[in-house]
């Protein structure tokens, strides 16, 4: 019972956490901080890489503000220039992520003192590879891969599939190619012809530009409106010109009849009285009482028949 528990308790004191073990150091290095907009996996004592070669490690990885700093330490010797590029990187799917650090392309600006800071502008981090996995679970999953070979085997289908039938594919396209090399003389004036019309398009821009401008549009809208009421006016005047000639006996007849009126002689009375008599004893009174007194009926044979229809119509109840 007693070796158990001194076991258990030795145990218990050897327990460790990896990440707080001091990492080797070839000494007098010094330390930058790089910043990130995102670190995620990145372990402290990750490795800072720079022209391919391992120059120091990652010390501590800490939130400072809306970014993320890392501390690294750098190697004794090491120059690393002003206006370097940082990115997290890992060389395979499944390793560790790292600090690579680029050489900027103009590197004249001296180099980075201790406790420098390379920027947020000048890093990148990388989607994490969780994002990275679940992006292609969802290509494979979707069925986008499937649509991808099915698209293959469409495309394959549509080419030759004999040597003969990609022959005479080849000797198609061949003769069509002799034959725009023979018309490169008017291919060239075509390309002239429409560097022409550019270059005139050009010199009036500013009348093309007067020509599309609001006030402008509302012009020609308005000769659109105007023109189509004029089509529509157009066929109605002809056809009142053309078929108008029965007018012509009316209106001579309003003339004569206005030159009329007014007129008068020695012991003529006017036209416009005689047409008020007419008015007033016979017009007028017959509108009062419609009334049709018939004096006479005779047949052509000059026979007097008034007093016949008289009995008749006194027989059928229609007068008294």
């Amino acid at each position: 019972m007693t070796t158990a528990a001194t076991m258990a308790v030795v145990l218990a004191g050897c327990s460790y956490n990896p990440a707080e073990l001091p990492l080797p150091s070839r000494g007098g290095g010094y330390p930058i901080t790089v910043e990130f907009a995102s670190a995620l996996n990145l372990p402290e004592g990750a490795k800072l890489s720079f022209d391919g070669a391992r120059v120091g490690s990652v010390r501590r990885v800490e939130l400072a503000g809306a970014v993320v700093a890392v501390r690294v330490d750098v190697d004794a010797g090491v120059v690393i220039p002003v206006g370097s590029r940082a990115t997290i990187t890992q060389d395979t799917v499944l390793g560790d992520p790292y600090v690579q650090i680029d050489r900027p392309t103009d590197a004249t600006a001296g180099a980075l003192a201790p406790n420098a800071r390379i920027t947020l502008d000048h890093t990148t981090a990388p989607a994490p590879l969780e994002d990275t996995l679940a992006v292609l679970a969802n290509f494979l999953g979707t069925g986008s891969l499937q649509q991808l070979q099915t698209s293959m085997t469409t495309v394959g289908a549509a080419l030759p599939q004999t040597p003969d039938d990609a022959r005479k594919v080849a000797t198609t396209v061949a003769i069509d190619l002799r034959s725009l090399a023979a018309s490169t003389a008017e291919i060239d004036r075509l390309l002239a012809n429409a560097a022409g019309v550019v270059q005139v398009a050009n010199d009036r821009s500013a009348d093309l530009t007067q020509s599309f401008a609001p006030e402008t549009m509302k012009f020609w809208e308005n000769q659109r409106i105007l023109i189509g009421h004029i089509g529509i006016l157009l066929p109605s005047v002809g056809s009142v010109y053309t078929g108008g000639f029965w007018l012509v006996p009316m209106i001579d007849a309003l003339a004569t009849t206005a030159e009329g009126v007014g007129e008068t002689g020695a012991g003529v009375p006017s036209t416009a009285a005689a047409l008020q008599r007419f008015l007033h004893t016979t017009v007028l009174p017959f509108a009062r009482q419609p009334r049709v007194d018939v004096t006479s009926l005779v047949t052509g044979d000059g026979t007097e028949h008034l007093a016949e229809v008289e009995n008749l119509l006194r027989m059928l109840g229609a007068i008294r």
